[in-house]
């Protein structure tokens, strides 16, 4: 993935992970202040219900204007300015609070407007049936008494239990998030730190494994026969060690977000070349060719990469045993696909959907090691195909060989 790409993936979460606990703490926000208007307008109407009874046990008439004024957000005070009954007003009060499904404590208070002193207050704890026997009697008739919820904002707050589970989710989320971008892109610089040193060590390879193979090549000719033996070995080593950097190279290429340049190819005429070329270069291994198909079908693609994908499989179908090579060219509307065959040792059904991984090679129960290699041609071969906007597929069974079919859209 390249880094604008993450830069923007980082920016769109971010915003995301923003706006869900922005909305989270206004919607908290509006609730809670929805709860305490609701808690305020109950108990207003709780209150006015308890003036209107003592002025009903006095015989005086409701006040004209607004007896209760709520002090702050959670005390309130009920002007009477007559004889409060302090016998029946605990009562009055626990008794209406109740109806209007108010359970929290409180504590209530007479004061004396005259002298602006407390004159008789008392802590009810709604929970508790026990009632205070005796209780002072107040003779001066100036009196407004006070109603204060001194855990009103806690309780409040208990009643969103849900939302406080949802915040400390999103808090949860924000870390693994924070940890799982912080690897990404540890991941992401570990990875370009490797793909350069390999880039680099493939290069750097390439020069003196060129040079070893063009040595050997001119011993070999100047040399005896005794001595060709051992020249002859040196260059195949140095011929393996040149496939195994080209291969380290192409899935590297092949990798990157690099794109392909696409041109129409005649596919019966490039395999036709393709076979001559590969009957000479396997000439020493008796293998048989076979090309199913000679109509002139064109696909859009490019030559290298078909070139570098029909040869890792000829060289993978060889290296496991196939002496028969067959290769089947099929046209469709939309379509066109390239299957080759071999009849060597096949592949198990358990490891057919792995053979195309990154350095994946299919475990050797006998411990031998006999093909070598770093498990990268067939990977080679998906990625390639991948640039070519095409699909390939497998279909093998054990001692019976494998076909490998690449689809192609039609130019």
């Amino acid at each position: 993935m390249k880094s604008a790409h993450i830069r923007v993936l980082i920016v769109l979460a971010i915003f995301t992970l923003v706006g869900i606990i922005g909305t989270q703490v206004f919607w908290l926000n509006r609730a809670i202040e929805q709860q305490d208007q609701v808690f305020n307008h109950n108990v207003q109407v709780a209150l006015r219900n308890v003036v209107e009874s003592l002025c009903e046990a006095n015989g005086k008439d409701f006040p004209t204007v607004n007896p209760i004024e709520q002090v702050s957000g959670n005390y309130f005070i009920v002007r009477t300015n007559d004889r409060i009954d302090l016998a029946n007003l605990e009562y009055l009060i626990s008794a209406e609070i109740k109806k209007k499904s108010i359970s929290q404590d409180f504590e209530y208070g007479v004061y004396d407007c005259t002298n602006d002193q407390m004159v008789y207050a008392e802590n009810v704890n709604l929970g508790d049936e026990k009632r205070v026997d005796v209780i002072p009697v107040l003779e001066n008739e100036e009196y407004y008494f006070g109603v204060y919820f001194p855990e009103k904002s806690k309780n409040l707050l208990a009643g969103f239990d849900l939302w406080k589970f949802t915040t400390l989710i999103t808090l949860v989320v924000i870390v693994f998030f924070g940890y799982a971008l912080f690897v990404i892109l540890r991941q992401k610089r570990l990875s370009e730190v490797q793909k350069d040193f390999i880039n680099n060590v493939s290069h750097e390879l390439k020069t003196p494994l060129a040079t070893l193979s063009l040595a050997s090549s001119t011993l070999i000719n100047r040399s005896d026969n005794k001595s060709n033996k051992y020249l002859e070995i040196i260059q195949a080593e140095v011929s393996r060690l040149q496939k195994n950097v080209e291969d380290i190279l192409h899935s590297s290429l092949l990798d990157s977000r690099q794109t392909v340049k696409m041109k129409p190819v005649n596919l019966f005429d490039f395999l036709t070349a393709m076979v001559t070329q590969l009957k000479n270069e396997y000439a020493a291994q008796m293998i048989s060719w076979n090309i199913s198909c000679k109509d002139t079908i064109t696909i859009l693609s490019n030559e290298k990469l078909l070139e570098n994908i029909i040869r890792n499989l000829v060289d993978n179908a060889i290296k496991y045993g196939g002496k028969k090579i067959d290769f089947t060219i099929e046209h469709a509307e939309k379509k066109t696909s390239l299957s080759i065959s071999d009849n060597g040792q096949g592949i198990a059904e358990k490891y057919q959907k792995k053979i195309f991984n990154k350095f994946y090679r299919i475990p050797d129960t006998q411990n031998q090691h006999n093909q070598k290699g770093f498990g990268l041609g067939l990977q080679i071969v998906n990625s390639a195909v991948k640039k070519l906007k095409g699909k390939i597929s497998v279909d093998s069974k054990l001692n019976e060989g494998s076909t490998f079919k690449i689809e192609f859209p039609n130019g």
